[in-house]
C-alpha cells in the first residue's frame, strides 16, 4: 500500500500529462477517504477539480468528500451542482445517480420532479423517477410517472414499472396484462430478458423471475449463468421433480455433460424415478471420474439403494475426511455408515447434513435415519 501510495503521487506530480495526473489524484482521494483521512482528502479532491482534464465525476466525487467529512460546504456545492445539472441530460443522469447512493430516494424524487419536463422524460431520468418511486412503494405515483411516456428501445422497462405499480396497488389482473406487455415488447431479447430479470430479482417476484430464466435457458443454452441460477431457484424451493426434468432437458442438449447426468441420477434416485435407469447413470458418472467426491457420493447412494451398502462404504472410503464432511455428502455417508453398523460416528455425520440446505426427499431421508438410531 505504502509503495502504491508513492507511486501515485509521483504520478500525480507530473508536469507533462494531466489525465494521468487526474487519474492519479482521483485514486489518492479514495483512498483517503477509505483511511478516513479527511484532511488529505479535501485537499486532494480540491486540487483535482484545478486541473483541466478534471470532469463532471471528479466534482461528484468532492461532494461526497464534502459529505464524509461534513463540510459546511456540503449543501452548497451540492446546490450548486443541482443548478448546473438541471440543463444538461447526461450530468443529470450523474448526478442523480450519485443522489441514488449518497441521499434518500425522496430527496432524489423531489429534486428530478423540480427539473423542467424536457430534462424529466430523458430515458434516464424517467427510469431514475421510477426507480425513486418503487423505492419509496409510491405505487399511484409510480403509475402516474410512467403511464404518459415512451421509452424507446426500454420500452418493455416501462411496461415493467407500470406492471409493478399496478400490482403495489392490488390490481393484479391489469398487473399481469402490463408484464406480458413487457415480455412481449422485449421480443426475446437477450439483454432485455436479462434486464427483466434483474428488475424481478429486485421486486422479489419469484415466479416471474423462474418463467425468465426458463426462457434464457431455452433460448439461450450457452448462457451457463441462467442454467446454474434456474437449478439453484428450483432446490431452492425443494422442487425435485421439475429440477430433474430440467436436467433430462438439459442433458440432451449436452449428452456428455458429466455433472448434468451426475444430477440427474440423484434426483431420480430421490424420486425413485426408475424408468430414468439412475443406477446405470451413476455407475457410468462414477466410472468416469472416480476422483470426484460428489460423483461418488452420488454412486454409492445408488448401491446404498441396491442393498449394496460394503460396496458403498468402500466407494466413500476413497474420499478424503475433508469430502465427507462437505454438508452435501456427509449425510449419504451417515446413512451408509448406519447401515453398515457405525451408528454413533454416523449420527455425527447425519448432524452435518442439515447445516445446508436440502431437497424435501433428502430431509426426509436422513430424518427417518436419525430417527432410528
Amino acid at each position: 500500500l505504502a509503495e502504491a501510495r508513492s507511486a501515485l503521487t509521483r504520478i500525480s506530480a507530473n508536469p507533462t500529462n494531466s489525465t494521468l495526473r487526474c487519474q492519479a489524484l482521483r485514486e489518492l482521494a479514495v483512498d483517503a477517504m477509505r483511511q478516513k483521512q479527511s484532511e488529505a482528502a479535501l485537499a486532494l479532491s480540491k486540487q483535482l477539480l484545478q486541473e483541466t482534464n478534471s470532469v463532471f465525476r471528479d466534482r461528484l466525487l468532492r461532494l461526497e468528500v464534502l459529505r464524509d467529512t461534513k463540510s459546511a460546504g456540503y449543501k452548497p456545492a451540492l446546490a450548486t451542482l443541482q443548478r448546473e445539472a438541471a440543463s444538461e441530460p447526461g450530468k443529470t443522469a450523474e448526478l442523480g445517480m450519485w443522489q441514488m447512493g449518497n441521499t434518500s430516494p425522496a430527496e432524489n424524487l423531489s429534486w428530478l420532479r423540480s427539473l423542467p419536463l424536457s430534462t424529466q422524460t430523458n430515458q434516464a431520468v424517467a427510469m431514475m423517477m421510477a426507480d425513486c418511486y418503487t423505492m419509496l412503494r409510491d405505487w399511484r405515483g409510480l403509475q402516474a410517472s410512467v403511464d404518459p411516456q415512451n421509452w424507446g428501445e426500454l420500452e418493455f422497462i416501462r411496461h415493467a414499472f407500470k406492471a409493478r405499480a399496478l400490482r403495489g396497488q392490488d390490481l393484479s389482473g391489469a398487473a399481469k396484462g402490463e408484464w406480458e406487455l413487457a415480455l412481449k415488447v422485449a421480443n426475446n431479447q437477450k439483454a432485455s430478458l436479462v434486464m427483466l430479470l434483474r428488475l424481478a430479482a429486485a421486486w422479489n417476484w419469484q415466479s416471474e423471475g423462474e418463467e425468465l430464466l426458463w426462457t434464457i435457458v431455452n433460448r439461450y443454452p450457452g448462457e451457463k449463468w441462467a442454467f446454474q441460477a434456474l437449478t439453484q431457484v428450483l432446490f431452492a424451493g425443494g422442487r425435485t421433480r421439475p429440477l430433474m426434468t430440467f436436467f433430462i432437458q438439459e442433458l440432451k442438449r449436452s449428452p456428455s455433460d458429466l455433472a448434468i447426468k451426475n444430477n440427474l441420477a440423484m434426483t431420480a434416485l430421490l424420486l425413485e424415478a426408475k424408468e430414468l435407469k439412475p443406477h446405470d447413470l451413476a455407475r457410468e458418472v462414477y466410472q468416469k471420474a472416480p476422483n470426484n467426491a460428489t460423483y461418488a457420493s452420488t454412486y454409492a447412494f445408488s448401491l446404498y439403494l441396491q442393498g449394496k451398502n460394503a460396496e458403498a462404504l468402500k466407494v466413500f472410503q476413497t474420499l478424503k475426511p475433508q469430502e465427507l464432511e462437505n454438508t452435501s455428502i456427509a449425510g449419504y455417508y451417515g446413512l451408509i455408515l448406519k447401515a453398515t453398523g457405525n451408528k454413533e460416528k454416523a449420527r455425527v455425520y447425519l448432524d452435518w447434513a442439515f447445516k445446508s440446505p436440502m431437497l424435501p426427499e433428502e430431509r426426509k431421508l436422513f430424518e427417518r435415519a436419525k430417527a432410528g438410531m
